[in-house]
């Protein structure tokens, strides 16, 4: 019952990298945490944030792009 309530604490972020050679990149990572999320990554790489679910999170990336 343990390993149910560690998923259900799972958020999920999407970022955006710039590219050397131009335009950007999107990507989606899992975090428990938002502020440790803000204390890893730079602010301005969040593009969204507290997607409970990965699949909606790359909804968003493709909607974005």
């Amino acid at each position: 019952m343990n390993h149910l309530a560690d998923v259900a604490s799972v958020r999920y972020a999407v970022l955006e990298t710039l590219r050397a050679e131009g335009g950007s990149e999107r990507f989606v990572v899992a975090y428990r945490n938002e502020y440790s999320l803000h204390d890893l990554i730079a602010a301005p790489c969040i593009a969204a944030l507290g997607f409970s679910s990965r699949e909606e999170a790359v909804a968003r990336t493709k909607a974005c792009v």
